[in-house]
């Protein structure tokens, strides 16, 4: 769980007061079966796995070495910045990952580094963000490790940014565990034991002071879209980038007018995987 931010991209207070503490959500993708390829792949994991929100379906490279190479041809005229990934195998198998772009299709090849090979902390979701660009392809390296590597979701596409930061009251996704267990006991009353039968993360959002103008454009096609596929979260990248979640809607947000100029509030329920 690991946001991995380029050293090329500043990201400083501006006249809107964004930076690099406002909340991320990556949920525009660009990933299609047909768009990405992988340098390798094994038998019955195919790097087309990787365009599929399932996480129970995974692409795994056949080998280790040499570098490995997922490949996204996204041909955008609009600016992407950010490449997600979820369940992986990149921080347990101590691969080192890098993201490179091309900007067009010309002869030869041109790959350009957007983030500098990096090992991440665990396998929790990955977010990579880089400077707002147009691409014709953008690629994940994986350097060899020591594992073959292996993941189920890829994104590439242009992050939401939020309006406003989030303070107190919100509990990270990765802390908001919820497990459902039975507590075995004889008959007469001694303790046998927990069974976990299944465990999630969740947490809540709740978003005040939006302008009306940036909520139509901007949170509104987020949330339309939510109800179909999951997103990445960052809650407050920069201090804490290690905060971030594979999540998706559990609410119906229904946004109201909060003040007499029009400003608005929503609230958010995540659940996810971290």
């Amino acid at each position: 769980m690991s946001v991995v931010i380029s050293s090329g991209l500043v990201l400083a207070p501006d006249p809107s007061g964004i930076d690099g503490n406002n909340p991320l959500i990556g949920w525009r993708n660009l990933v299609t079966p047909a768009a990405v390829a992988g340098t390798s792949q094994a038998a019955g994991f195919p790097a087309s796995n990787l365009a599929n929100p399932s996480t129970n379906l995974r692409w795994q490279a056949a080998s280790g070495t040499p570098d490995q190479y997922v490949t996204v041809t996204v041909n955008s005229v609009e600016a992407v910045d950010y490449v997600g990934i979820a369940r992986h195998n990149f921080g347990s198998g101590q691969i080192p990952v890098s993201i490179e772009g091309r900007a067009s299709s010309g002869l030869p090849e041109v790959w350009v580094e957007l983030v500098a090979p990096v090992l991440l902390p665990n396998d929790g979701p990955a977010l990579f963000r880089f400077a707002p660009q147009s691409l014709f392809a953008v690629r994940v390296r994986l350097q060899p490790g020591l594992a073959v590597p292996t993941a189920a979701v890829a994104y590439v596409g242009k992050l939401l940014v939020l309006q406003r930061r989030i303070y107190v009251g919100h509990t990270p996704i990765n802390y908001g565990r919820t497990a459902r267990i039975t507590n075995a006991r004889s008959e007469n009353g001694a303790f046998l034991g927990r069974i976990v039968l299944s465990e999630q993360t969740q947490t809540k959002v709740d978003l005040q002071n939006l302008l009306p103008d940036w909520y139509r454009a901007n949170m509104e096609p987020f949330i339309r879209a939510s109800k179909d596929v999951p997103f990445f979260f960052a809650w407050r990248p920069q201090a804490y980038p290690h905060e971030v979640g594979y999540a998706w809607m559990t609410n119906d947000p229904q946004p109201a007018n909060a003040r007499s100029n029009g400003m608005m509030q929503v609230s958010l329920e995540l659940g996810g995987i971290t």
